[in-house]
């Protein structure tokens, strides 16, 4: 028989204080706050806010994740710098957020978000809801605009990658859809902002609308140069839990693996970047054999 240990689980662990600073269309600085550590954690992307709240989470044991994270062979977990701040708990110079996450199912989270200022708290079913939530509240936009289309591929070519920001471009080949990163975005809102394109109705896909491999015989030039870093291509199959669920392929090290959610595909794609700019670009390591 199985014996579980007790532990105390508090509602406190689950609550981290976001002093946002400063705002822009692709970027968000500012302060993280938990009452674990005497002072405050900064980030300059989301994906570090997303990152540093999954480690004290981690660390604390609270709330459990469900799942373990997946990676790519031979490339470590995503460790990013900690940025610590002797600043005690304040609130943002543009707006301050107390995000609840009550669960971490589906290799997301659940909770929900208040925005201590305009006394308005939104509840989330996973990470693309938070982000949604945390824009709309920062900009003011009182209502999601409604999307037909959201594009299921997206080739993605990283030349510079620091702090969760990024230069490079994405492509989405049946559309011939292309947007190119010439100053450093932040990634995981510039991705989800760029699938959500809407196809209006002149935009016939030049493949055809079964296209579905992940990198095409017939794939533009630019795709089939990729990025000076790391290059991927993505394919959502699902839209579940409020998320997205696919396969991503890391072109240099010839790899594929599957995501639960869209957070898990962002680490994926920010541990390959991270590892890639540290060694001044891929160079063909093999990956590690069990």
């Amino acid at each position: 028989m199985t014996v579980g240990r007790m532990s105390v689980v508090r509602n406190s662990d689950r609550y981290f204080t976001i002093a946002v600073d400063e705002f822009e269309d692709n970027s968000i600085k500012g302060i993280l706050f938990h009452e674990s550590g005497s002072g405050g954690i900064l980030f300059e992307s989301l994906l570090e806010m997303f990152f540093n709240m999954d480690r004290i989470f981690d660390q604390l044991g609270c709330p459990k994740q469900t799942v373990q994270r997946r990676q790519f062979s031979g490339i470590d977990d995503l460790t990013p710098e900690i940025k610590k701040s002797s600043e005690k708990e304040r609130p943002g110079k543009l707006a301050t957020f107390c995000v609840f996450v009550q669960y971490r199912y589906y290799a997301s989270w659940q909770g929900n978000i208040k925005w201590v200022e305009g006394d308005v708290k939104i509840s989330f079913e996973s990470e693309l809801e938070l982000i949604l939530a945390m824009y709309l509240l920062l900009t003011g936009n009182d209502r999601k605009e409604q999307v037909n289309n959201i594009m299921t591929t997206c080739h993605i070519a990283i030349d510079t990658y620091h702090s969760g920001k990024f230069t490079g471009n994405y492509q989405n080949i049946p559309s011939e859809t292309l947007e190119q990163q010439v100053e450093p975005v932040d990634l995981a809102k510039s991705l989800g902002t760029f699938m959500e394109y809407e196809l209006k109705n002149d935009d016939i896909p030049k493949y055809g609308l079964n296209y579905g491999q992940l990198i095409s015989s017939d794939a533009c030039t630019l795709c089939r140069r990729g990025g000076k870093i790391a290059s991927f291509s993505v394919k959502v199959l699902f839209h579940e839990h409020a998320t997205w669920q696919g396969i991503i392929y890391w072109r240099e090290g010839r790899q594929q693996q599957l995501f639960r959610s869209y957070k898990e595909m962002i680490y994926l794609i920010a541990s390959v970047a991270e590892a890639s700019a540290g060694n001044g670009g891929y160079r063909g390591f093999m990956p590690v054999r069990a």
